[in-house]
């Protein structure tokens, strides 16, 4: 913003003197005089009338300059905002997070930057993963917080974790029987060949979880005998619960529902199908202040609550 002009006619009225006003900004007598000459034939009005040697606003002077005075104060607050921002301490970051998460990381993540970046405004945005991608591509949102099956050319990446599938069984399904250990003997698992006759209570199209069941059928090259679609993945486990079928859950997700029991879970082996937790952001996203820093700050809040 450049109020010359404006400063200009409000020093001078302040100063009722060329040579004071002049001074005060830094310019020589005929310049300004010149300057003043030359704007009041542009108005095609006065905006002083010259006693001796003090310049006294008219009435249309008078209106200029309260004008002139809001411009000014109005680019001062705005030259502040602007170092804030450039500081990093005032701004906007607008968040995808996926709907399965939402309930459980957005409280953490807007209290964090209450506490350390108060100026900062933050916009939430919750859906599924093809519409959070499809805001990042329409310039939506900064970032986006979600499980990712294949990454993009066009987004960089923040690797959160691995994101590992797990089969859910009732704790007293005959599945049991059938689990056998991995070699690592860290997590026991159940072949899929044994899973032919069950009911899979899945995710609905367009969710990430149903995506990567999906593949993960047809690597198996297995079709589910029927299949029950819920989109409430939590509704899911409680079905498992209640002994209505089997169905997937990804190791981010189990913490959060420590709460329904009867459910056991068994690690489904990968087979090319690799999922990861992560922020993804664009390359203009990545140009805001302090970005670094708040992504790492965002990893470190969502590692604590997985």
């Amino acid at each position: 913003m450049n109020l010359k002009e404006q400063l200009y006619i409000c020093t001078l009225a302040e100063q009722g003197s060329i040579s004071k006003a002049a001074k005060k900004l830094f310019l020589s007598q005929p310049a300004l005089s010149q300057y003043i000459s030359n704007l009041e034939k542009n108005l095609g009005t006065k905006l002083f009338i010259r006693k001796d040697n003090f310049y006294a606003l008219t009435y249309l002077g008078e209106k200029y300059v309260e004008k002139a005075k809001e411009m000014l104060l109005l680019e001062r607050e705005f030259k502040i905002e602007l170092q804030n921002l450039l500081n990093g301490s005032i701004g906007r970051l607008r968040v995808g997070v996926q709907l399965r998460r939402s309930p459980y990381i957005v409280a953490q993540i807007a209290g964090y930057f209450r506490d350390n970046y108060p100026g900062i405004e933050l916009e939430f945005k919750e859906s599924n993963t093809a519409v959070l991608e499809a805001m990042m591509a329409n310039d939506e949102v900064d970032i986006l917080i979600y499980s990712c099956m294949k990454r993009r050319k066009d987004l960089n990446y923040v690797h959160i974790l691995d994101d590992n599938l797990f089969l859910a069984v009732n704790s007293t399904s005959k599945l049991r029987r059938m689990a056998k250990w991995e070699e690592n003997g860290d997590f026991q698992y159940i072949d899929f060949k044994d899973l032919k006759e069950e009911t899979f209570i899945l995710p609905q199209k367009g969710q990430s979880l149903r995506e990567v069941s999906d593949i993960l059928f047809e690597k198996e090259r297995m079709v589910p005998k029927k299949i029950m679609e819920i989109r409430n993945i939590e509704t899911i486990m409680n079905l498992v619960s209640a002994n209505f079928g089997v169905g997937f859950n990804r190791a981010s997700y189990i913490n959060y529902m420590s709460h329904i029991k009867n459910v056991e879970y068994y690690k489904v082996p990968h087979n090319g199908v690799n999922s990861e937790l992560v922020i993804a952001y664009s390359k203009v996203s990545a140009t805001i202040t302090n970005f670094e820093e708040i992504v790492n700050s965002i990893k470190n809040i969502f590692s604590e609550k997985v």
